[in-house]
């Protein structure tokens, strides 16, 4: 990611890494025939942990992508729209 603070990129990984074991446990318990709810809970999981890594690269996509391309004398309006559309997206 461009212009990331390490302490951030490293953050980031942290919370990619525990998303990893959650999507290995969920395996395991497929494997192991765990109930649905077990199953479920740990999804719910997951998406909480990639709803959390992907509010922190939306935040620094904001504080810097963005304003990197507006210092750099991109289309102010093409720059919103693309970022209004990309965050929409993470809503979906």
């Amino acid at each position: 990611m461009h212009s990331v603070d390490p302490t951030e990129s490293k953050e980031i990984l942290t919370r990619l890494k525990t998303t990893r074991g959650h999507i290995s446990g969920v395996e395991r318990m497929i494997e192991e025939d765990k109930t649905c709810e077990e199953i479920l809970v740990q999804l719910l999981a997951i998406r909480s942990s990639i709803q959390k890594v992907s509010a922190v690269v939306a935040q620094r996509y904001a504080n810097t992508c963005l304003v990197d391309a507006l210092e750099k004398g991109e289309n102010q309006q093409e720059i919103l729209n693309k970022a209004i559309e990309t965050i929409m997206k993470l809503s979906q």
